[in-house]
């Protein structure tokens, strides 16, 4: 088996844990609300932001061969950045005012999320990051249109499923982007190891983010404000 066949069934494995999260499970029993789909909406935003971002640093610690990726990883980069503002413009769409958002501070479970990808680049292996990114961009082409067949079912209006329609589409092509990435970049088998891990350990944490919002929406919890975006953004 090659090292792509693995990764995907890696992946299949954690899209399946990933299936069986709780948030899952309650959309898939029709427990769920708009309520809900907001408070996922606003963490969703938190995330997004910061991705164009962690790719781009991730080219900072590739060395001789691996240089090659650095001009297509900047292009896939430059394709994410937006995608925090469909986000913001779904949950507009759902009647919630959207002003005060990129002030909030993320939920824990969305920091660790967007923490773990800085420190898989960083403090351990650079080239685990596609772990990170192939499970992003996976999971949507994969379960993207059950999805959003759920959200109808919810009541929720189609002009506010914008970012997921739009990963369930866009992303078709950045999957083959990912195959490119593992073919070249994924060399030893450190590497192998380090990218199976990053897949595993971000699919827990998305449904960990997806959970966080969701008991978010169950408690009513209003979020801190982040002073210190409060103030860039001024």
């Amino acid at each position: 088996m090659d090292k792509w066949q693995t990764l995907m069934q890696e992946f299949q494995t954690a899209l399946g844990t990933f299936l069986d999260s709780e948030t899952i499970q309650r959309l898939q029993a029709d427990e769920l609300g708009l309520p809900h789909y907001q408070a996922i909406l606003r963490q969703i935003f938190h995330h997004a932001r910061e991705n164009p971002q962690i790719q781009a640093l991730a080219t900072v610690y590739f060395r001789g061969a691996q240089r090659d990726m650095v001009k297509g990883f900047y292009a896939h980069a430059s394709s994410e950045i937006g995608h925090d503002q469909l986000a913001l413009d779904d949950l507009a769409m759902t009647g919630q005012a959207v002003d005060g958002i990129p002030s909030e501070y993320p939920l824990p479970a969305t920091t660790a999320l967007i923490a773990f990808a800085f420190y898989q680049i960083q403090n351990h292996n650079p080239v685990g990051y596609l772990g990170y990114l192939l499970f992003l961009e996976f999971t949507p082409t994969a379960i993207g249109g059950e999805l959003l067949k759920k959200l109808a079912a919810m009541g929720i209006p189609d002009a506010a499923t914008s970012f997921l329609k739009d990963h369930t589409t866009i992303d078709v092509h950045h999957n083959k982007l990912m195959e490119r990435y593992v073919e070249e970049l994924v060399v030893t088998d450190a590497d192998l190891s380090a990218v199976t891990y990053a897949i595993h350990t971000t699919g827990r944490l998305y449904a960990a983010m997806l959970d966080d919002a969701v008991s978010l929406a169950d408690a009513e919890y209003k979020p801190a404000v982040n002073h210190a975006e409060q103030v860039r953004a001024a």
